[in-house]
């Protein structure tokens, strides 16, 4: 409406003027930039109109493959070759010291002191595991120090929802990868061991 009572003002303007050659042109100036103008928003609205309306599973879904490229990208910053003791039912998963505390207790963002205190305590924290494998299905287990040799283990579930639930075995490699900005921790199986590979014979 605003553009229309411009082109308005202009045409009467012109007509008006129309003995004055110099006002005129200056008119006829002014219409192209109305018309410019105009151009430009209607192209403005073609766009508009073209962008992607996303239902609420839809913006999931987008942000699922938006992690999975991230995390595609990224190396994962913990990896280990599973032992007979990580896999041997003993329901728990020994990691280094160095490990723990460079590629998780470091990473954590102040807003978590009470996670890192917790962690070297007899209690361990509870930690939010995601497995990228399996659809991003999510499990919980506990972190702490182990007091006998000062090396960090995940306990409670791992043999149930780790070990058993994806048939994890000795020389097996996985991956791991903390998330500060979700306070979780990221899993992942890289490579399975030479078991896999190893023909039968008869």
């Amino acid at each position: 409406m605003a553009n229309e009572g411009v082109s308005l003002e202009l045409t009467l303007s012109c007509s008006s003027s129309s003995t004055s050659g110099k006002s005129g042109e200056c008119c006829s100036s002014e219409e192209q930039e109305v018309s410019k103008r105009r151009h430009q928003d209607r192209n403005q609205a073609f766009k508009i109109a073209g962008m992607k309306v996303y239902t609420p599973s839809e913006e999931e879904e987008e942000k699922k493959l938006s992690t999975r490229l991230k995390l595609y990208e990224d190396s994962w910053t913990i990896k280990k070759v599973l032992t007979s003791s990580d896999v041997n039912g003993s329901s728990r998963l020994l990691l280094s010291t160095h490990v723990i505390e460079e590629q998780i207790i470091k990473r954590m963002r102040m807003e978590q002191m009470s996670i890192i205190e917790k962690i070297y305590s007899n209690e361990g924290a509870r930690i939010r595991v995601l497995d990228y494998d399996t659809n991003m299905s999510e499990y919980e287990l506990t972190l702490k120090r182990w007091p006998s040799t000062g090396s960090f283990v995940f306990v409670n579930n791992w043999k149930r929802d780790f070990e058993k639930r994806r048939g994890l075995k000795c020389d097996d490699e996985i991956g791991m990868l903390w998330d500060p900005f979700h306070s979780l921790l990221w899993f992942r199986v890289l490579h399975r061991g030479s078991y896999m590979t190893t023909a039968v014979q008869y």
